[in-house]
């Protein structure tokens, strides 16, 4: 990659292109008056004068002119010569040059300029691989179909970056955060670029339910480090001391955030909102510094979402002992990750559940920042967080947000 910016290396480029054909102008120019110009039919004109001259003397020789008649004839012959030799000497023969040099340079300059202004510029530089890789696939059966394609062009592509990128992502809106872990820390050896550690860092988190200690904290601490101001480091920080009940130091991240985007924009009221929620947190009546630095805040436990999951008698015949039943609700557009999480071992059906603040991931949004949400009960077999083939489940959108009394009922996978 160039170190010119890309504007400045195509006004060089043009610049070139420009002097090059002003030279190859100048030099058809120059050929051009040699061959046609005064100068050879000055000469041409001398040999004419010679040959003039020279039947004058002739004439005179042979009586055929008298002595008064050719010196006439020879002043008036050498008049013209030295007329003409008066107007070769005043041809200004470098001056068309000249000009279409200039010109072709504030041609150049123009068009240069006017990419700068009106082009796009910022088509020179290669896109980053984060920004590049967009996963299309929205329902589940589709987004299985596009995992199994992008595992076997990893096993045939093992170097291809930008599929093992889109592989981590699928796994990601499948909610499966360590296999997204797992494929992204493939994705850095091949393209170490700050916004995937701070993906790495949060599918990291996820996949320890929701804990940034360890390894997770060093790698957004290592990218604040080397950019101070890399806003997706900035709000990933803040999730993760809002995480650990550090509301000061949440509302430290996300304010500087805020400093870097518009405040109009839907980053900017995405960080208003969560800082408005962590100030509310922070002011909850009673709580000090201390139990806020390590206990959840009043209110927090409220529940915003009651119902029961039921299961029908073809299902509960393939529910073995120990399974676990796992009740979670969604934002229904942008992130699949969870906002809240329910977790449990039925021993009979229904089982009741319920759902608040308090059991999130510990990132904005939070479950009662949203109207409406799309809940998921699942049965798990493995007891795993993420989701696993046999796993019995099922979706209602459009769940609103302080309702009671929501039935889940499982049929079948």
């Amino acid at each position: 990659m160039s170190f010119l910016p890309p504007w400045l290396g195509l006004l060089l480029a043009l610049l070139a292109l420009g002097l090059l054909a002003a030279g190859v102008l100048q030099r058809g120019l120059k050929k051009q008056v040699q061959v046609v110009g005064p100068g050879q039919q000055s000469q041409a004109n001398r040999r004419i004068a010679q040959e003039h001259l020279a039947d004058l003397d002739r004439a005179l020789a042979e009586g055929r002119l008298t002595a008064l008649q050719h010196h006439a004839a020879r002043d008036e012959l050498l008049r013209h010569l030295l007329d003409d030799a008066a107007q070769s000497e005043d041809t200004p023969v470098a001056a068309v040059p000249a000009r279409w040099l200039w010109m072709v340079v504030a041609l150049v300059l123009l068009s240069g300029l006017s990419y700068v202004q009106l082009g796009a510029p910022q088509t020179w530089w290669p896109e980053p691989l984060s920004q590049r890789v967009q996963i299309s696939a929205t329902t589940p059966e589709k987004l299985a179909e596009q995992t199994r394609v992008w595992q076997d062009a990893t096993q045939k592509r093992p170097e291809d970056a930008e599929a093992w990128l889109t592989l981590a992502r699928l796994h990601a809106a499948q909610n499966a955060h360590a296999p997204a872990e797992q494929a992204l820390a493939r994705v850095l050896v091949l393209s170490p670029e700050p916004d995937l550690w701070i993906e790495r860092a949060q599918m990291k988190a996820l996949s320890a339910g929701g804990v940034y200690t360890g390894e997770p904290w060093q790698w957004i601490q290592d990218v604040l480090r080397a950019q101070p101001q890399h806003l997706n480091a900035l709000v990933l920080a803040g999730s993760a001391a809002l995480s650990e009940k550090r509301h000061g130091a949440a509302q430290d991240y996300w304010q500087r955030a805020l400093a870097l985007v518009p405040a109009d924009t839907e980053a900017g009221q995405g960080l208003q909102q969560a800082l408005a929620k962590t100030a509310e947190m922070a002011a909850a009546p009673g709580a000090t510094a201390a139990a806020l630095s390590a206990a959840t805040p009043a209110g927090d436990t409220k529940p915003l979402i009651q119902g029961e999951v039921r299961v029908s008698p073809e299902v509960q015949s393939q529910i073995s002992a120990g399974a676990t039943l796992f009740v979670y609700a969604m934002a229904e557009e942008g992130s699949r990750r969870p906002v809240a999480i329910w977790r449990g071992t039925p021993t009979s059906w229904p089982v009741r559940f319920a759902l608040s603040d308090s059991m999130g991931m510990g990132a904005p949004p939070v479950l009662s920042s949203l109207a409406q949400v799309r809940l998921v009960a699942r049965i798990s077999k493995t007891g795993s967080a993420q989701k696993q083939e046999g796993d019995l489940q099922v979706e209602l959108p459009g769940v609103k947000t302080g309702v009671q009394g929501v039935v889940l009922q499982i049929t079948g996978r």
